[in-house]
């Protein structure tokens, strides 16, 4: 099921002009929300990251947070009852011709898309299998990570790179060897207890769910710590997971030779149904 939201148009298709600078450049930023209970989880933490991105680009978003949570649940009331994907774009909009520069009267639009997704999340058996990717992740001075724009070639590159080496995803190093995170998901490993994350200091996209867990596990008490990682980290790691909004958490089970020796792991377990638990309080609330 696909259902589009167009500036206020609800419709089970959509187009952009040929001329629109997301379609041209990749100069639109969005975000991707999944729901729980036909709930959008963290959407205002969403929005504010959108914000966010957008200001990064020197793009205004014209609506306002009430505008867009509006648009978003009238587009879920339109479709069946379910779980939903749901993907929010702002695109800078249609020039009158083709130039890098933006024009003064180009004005943004607004895209918010369904797809059906699985009713109920499950925390994967099989787990994942990743290869550390030979091209690196976009520098913070050059594009930075942190903004969720539509450029996102090196992840896609990344990506092909690794199944075309027969893996399911890549983690990318940066410029300094360092480890950043998967193609679209945050990196988690846990080495004698503890459970360490990149920080964003190295360029990564600052995840709604790895917040969510970042604030679990210090109310569990739980040891963790935001830490510069490099790839002989693994070889001592007891089990690794990714963080997503989407697939929320995925174990990893191998990454490159490393074979991790439980997948899932323990802590993963745990965080999973932490996880489950924030998720269905929010939509109760």
């Amino acid at each position: 099921m696909l259902l589009c939201n167009l500036d206020g148009v609800i419709t089970p298709e959509a187009s952009i002009s040929v001329f629109d600078r997301g379609f041209l450049y990749g100069d639109s930023v969005y975000e991707v929300i999944r729901t729980y209970r036909g709930i959008p989880f963290a959407l205002p933490e969403h929005l504010a990251r959108l914000r966010a991105s957008a200001a990064y680009l020197y793009m205004t978003v014209p609506w306002s947070d009430e505008d867009i949570t509006q648009e978003v649940q009238r587009t879920l009331a339109a479709a069946p009852a379910g779980e939903y994907y749901i993907r929010i774009v702002v695109t800078r909009g249609s020039d009158r011709r083709i130039g890098l520069l933006p024009e003064p009267t180009t004005q943004p639009r607004l895209l918010i898309m369904l797809m059906a997704i699985a009713p109920e999340p499950t925390l994967s058996e099989q787990g994942i299998r990743l290869t550390i990717a030979k091209r690196q992740r976009t520098s913070t001075a050059a594009l930075d990570p942190a903004a969720k724009t539509g450029n996102y070639l090196n992840n896609l590159l990344a990506l092909l790179e690794a199944q075309q080496a027969g893996f399911d995803d890549a983690l990318l190093l940066n410029a300094q060897g360092q480890m950043t995170e998967a193609t679209t998901s945050n990196l988690w490993i846990v080495r004698e207890g503890v459970v360490e994350t990149p920080p964003a200091a190295v360029g990564i996209l600052h995840g709604i769910t790895r917040a969510t867990l970042l604030q679990i596990l210090s109310d569990l008490g739980m040891l963790h710590r935001e830490v510069m990682l490099t790839p002989p980290d693994l070889a001592t790691a007891s089990e690794g997971f990714l963080s997503s909004s989407v697939r929320l958490l995925m174990p990893i089970r191998q990454v490159d030779e490393v074979i991790f020796p439980a997948c899932p792991g323990p802590v993963t377990q745990k965080l999973w149904q932490e996880l489950l638990a924030v998720m269905e309080k929010a939509a109760l609330a």
